[in-house]
């Protein structure tokens, strides 16, 4: 089916079913909870999928691999809410369990919601992403003006308190001070692109014009896989 946008039914449901928290309530609206805001999401894909595998054609594209899941993994955190109220989907390249490889994500939130680019999560892939950038390697100035052409989104990723390279140029100190790195799009007010389904065109142009820094953020991450062991300690 083409997709239309996501049902406000369907995310008033996932609401309800977090604040429900039972097991017994799930069960019974689970396929109401799949049709209503599951199918959206694998439909929302097929229509992104020719685009965004011009962007990369080794992007995973099965949408059971690609969204997440409404049961949260309370495994590893005090929070043991069953289930969420918010959902969201990535578009990367095949990954090892646990593996942290660059995205674009798309997500819908209570509260918001938005898109973006993130990646150099993984080890040493700051420090790849750093070197680049102190060289002015084309990769990176090349994604320096993706960025700055797309004024709807903003750079994100947690701050160090203190400068790493405090004689670097001014204009690089908020990419290379970063934790992480990725762009953002947050919208907090005006949900009625999402429940027609009329941000999908303006999300996916952004989404090419942001390639350059998707490739950035998969260059640092080859480079810190190829690099000595010893060089990322």
């Amino acid at each position: 089916m083409a997709f239309t946008g996501f049902p406000a039914a369907g995310i008033d449901l996932l609401q309800l079913n977090r604040l429900q928290n039972s097991r017994e309530f799930y069960e019974s609206h689970k396929e109401e909870i799949k049709r209503l805001a599951i199918q959206p999401f694998h439909e929302l894909i097929a229509e992104m999928t020719p685009a965004m595998l011009e962007i990369d054609p080794l992007f995973v594209v099965t949408p059971s691999r690609m969204v997440s899941r409404v049961r949260r993994d309370t495994r590893y955190t005090k929070d043991k809410t069953l289930y969420r109220a918010n959902m969201w989907m990535f578009f990367r390249r095949p990954r090892r369990e646990h593996e942290s490889v660059p995205c674009y994500y798309f997500e819908i939130h209570p509260e918001f919601w938005g898109f973006g680019c993130w990646g150099a999560w993984g080890k040493g892939e700051m420090e790849a992403l750093r070197e680049m950038i102190l060289k002015e390697d084309k990769l990176f100035l090349e994604a320096y003006e993706a960025v700055r052409a797309c004024p709807q989104v903003r750079l994100d990723g947690e701050l160090y308190k203190r400068p790493k390279f405090p004689d670097a140029k001014p204009a690089y100190q908020t990419w290379l001070n970063r934790k992480e790195i990725g762009v953002d799009f947050r919208e907090t007010n005006d949900f009625s692109p999402v429940l027609d389904g009329s941000f999908v065109g303006p999300m996916v142009d952004t989404m090419r014009r942001l390639a350059p820094l998707y490739r950035f953020l998969l260059a640092a991450k080859e480079r810190a896989g190829a690099a000595p062991r010893e060089a990322l300690e």
